[in-house]
């Protein structure tokens, strides 16, 4: 019944965005306006302007959300086919931001305007790393808990697990060896 509910006030919302950005004489799209998509099947496709497009506009939810690149979505689709939420950003370098979250964790996904994957990030769960991280964390933070962990996978391949606690942040690679700085990462 939730579910029925949420779908009909998506559509009285989107219905009702439409008119309103119909009614307007809207200027071409900026990087910064957005469709908030409740699944990858209906992920928004950027327009250039308003009258290459029969889609009406829909007003951006924040200032930083964003519509990506069809060749980002198909990526994108091609990768998580199973999300149950998702959000777009552009983060300074003008990267795609899939910050979404499907069956089995959240995770974070960076891409180039061209499609190309640039870093995957996870969470994981603390039982889940490997066990020369598990060590080196049991070796040099006796008695803490980590807040955060998250398995970051860079454009090269190269794991990095990036475990935060209360006071601090630190980068291990697979082997448990502590990685300075992101440059060091890819």
């Amino acid at each position: 019944m939730n579910k029925k509910i949420l779908t009909a006030v998506l559509a009285l919302t989107v219905t009702a965005t439409s008119t309103i950005a119909q009614t307007k004489q809207l200027s071409a799209p900026s990087k910064t306006e957005t469709v908030a998509p409740t699944n990858t099947e209906t992920a928004p496709v950027k327009p250039t302007n308003n009258s290459e497009t029969n889609s009406p506009l829909i007003t951006p939810t924040s200032t930083q959300d964003v519509i990506p690149p069809d060749a980002v979505v198909k990526k994108f689709k091609s990768m998580y086919p199973e999300v149950l939420s998702l959000k777009w950003k552009m983060n300074k370098q003008s990267y795609y931001i899939a910050m979404f979250k499907n069956k089995v964790n959240e995770s974070r996904t960076v891409f180039k305007a061209d499609g190309s994957v640039i870093r995957e990030m996870m969470v994981v769960p603390v039982s889940e790393l490997p066990t020369a991280v598990s060590d080196h964390l049991t070796k040099n933070f006796t008695g803490k808990t980590p807040k955060r962990c998250e398995l970051i996978k860079t454009e090269s391949g190269k794991i990095v697990y990036t475990i935060k606690y209360e006071d601090r942040l630190i980068r291990l690679d697979d082997k448990g060896v502590e990685v300075k700085s992101m440059s060091e990462m890819d």
